[in-house]
């Protein structure tokens, strides 16, 4: 290891360490500080970054951790004690947003790939927004993080396919590729539907995947293994590593319902250490002189209000969902926060050359806009519509 490489790390760690704490008082989500700070290292260390592999390595371990968690995270189970009609109405809602995705790109004869900028829904930044309101146990947050939830799994296959799209177009060789994916991901399902089976025989044995705590930890190994399964599969097809990732532990969250213990662990794990590096390399791969000019802030203000725009106009299914008018206005702010899956497609765009590098910075400071901006906007309606944690009356969703 260099001189350069070690004085990197070690600034990069310290960033990790100390980031949060101040982000807290400054009132910023921490995947937003952690961004600046890259953007601040990148005026010293920017033309270093490719040539610090364990940084990079390090970065890509925890994107690949992040998106993981992402679908880990997701808890099917809500989905079951949806009445079939509301969730048809969410359905329609996500669908909605991509297809006015489409329409405004296709209209202002835009690049396809900015769809994938308007589209895009995460619940990572949502969660910890909705647990500071105080409201993260009201019917309204359960009802939100499913719809985000179905959001989030729709963006990550629209941006499969995209990217399948930019790398093979409408050819035969792609449909190659996307049957071959579509029969990994039935293969797979199947097999871990097999596995849940003989767990179910053997009950003995799943502590040893779903707990931790003991010597070997399992759990985390189990989760690990079938992590970097999916991401070397996903390789394997052609996909990007974290779409793989991200499809492995919505998978295991599909089969495997008690894994609250494990999650915490790998969270701890994740957001200990590993991704607040992802972030922080994220703003070092980009100038913060350049996305200070004007243009590229015009285009990520831009950029922001679509996000928004789409999401209004998608919300009008909630009303069909038992949504008041408070709850579908927090609904468009709720969902126009997607800085996990911002940052994924800036740096994926820039890697695979499918974005150019204003576009790109653009995407960066749209994620840091929606990541500052929205949470905020959420946090005063919830304080000006009086939308309490307790006495749910402001907030009843009629499921």
């Amino acid at each position: 290891m260099g001189k350069t490489e070690a004085i990197l790390l070690l600034v990069i760690s310290l960033g990790a360490f100390v980031i949060p704490f101040i982000s807290k008082r400054l009132n910023l989500p921490s995947s937003v500080g952690e961004m600046v700070y890259g953007l601040f290292l990148g005026i010293f260390f920017k033309q270093f970054v490719e040539h610090t592999p364990i940084v990079k390595f390090l970065g890509e371990l925890g994107f690949i951790i992040l998106m993981y968690l992402a679908g880990l995270e997701i808890n099917f189970e809500r989905f079951k004690t949806t009445p079939k009609k509301v969730l048809v109405f969410y359905i329609l809602s996500i669908l909605a947003i991509l297809g006015f995705s489409f329409l405004i790109v296709f209209y202002f004869k835009q690049p396809v790939v900015y769809a994938l900028i308007y589209l895009a829904t995460a619940i990572g930044l949502l969660y910890s927004i909705l647990r500071d309101t105080g409201l993260i146990k009201t019917p309204f947050a359960q009802s939100i993080l499913i719809l985000g939830s179905i959001g989030e799994i729709a963006s990550l296959l629209t941006i499969t396919l995209m990217f399948l799209y930019f790398k093979f177009g409408l050819s035969f060789e792609a449909f190659i590729h996307f049957a071959g994916i579509a029969t990994f991901f039935v293969i797979a399902y199947i097999s871990l539907k097999l596995f849940h089976l003989y767990i179910w025989w053997n009950p003995h044995l799943l502590k040893h995947f779903l707990t931790t705590g003991d010597a070997s930890e399992t759990g985390v190994r189990a989760n690990l293994a079938n992590m970097f399964i999916f991401v070397a599969l996903a390789s394997l097809f052609d996909l990007e590593p974290i779409i793989g990732a991200f499809f492995g532990g919505m998978l295991f969250a599909l089969v495997f319902k008690e894994r609250e213990e494990v999650m915490e662990k790998l969270s701890a794990f994740g957001y200990g250490f590993l991704i607040p590096i992802f972030f922080i390399e994220v703003g070092l791969r980009f100038d913060i002189f350049q996305l200070l000019q004007p243009h590229i802030i015009t285009k990520a203000l831009i950029f922001s209000f679509i996000i928004l725009l789409v999401r209004f106009g998608a919300s009008v299914f909630l009303f069909f969902a038992n949504f008041s008018w408070k709850e579908v206005l927090l609904s468009a702010f709720s969902l126009a926060m997607p800085l996990t899956l911002l940052a994924a497609i800036a740096t994926l765009g820039l890697e695979t050359n499918i974005l150019g590098e204003e576009d790109a910075s653009a995407i960066v400071l749209t994620a840091i806009i929606t990541g500052l901006l929205y949470p905020w906007m959420f946090k005063m309606l919830v304080g000006f519509l009086k939308i309490e944690n307790k006495g749910q009356e402001d907030v009843q969703v009629n499921h």
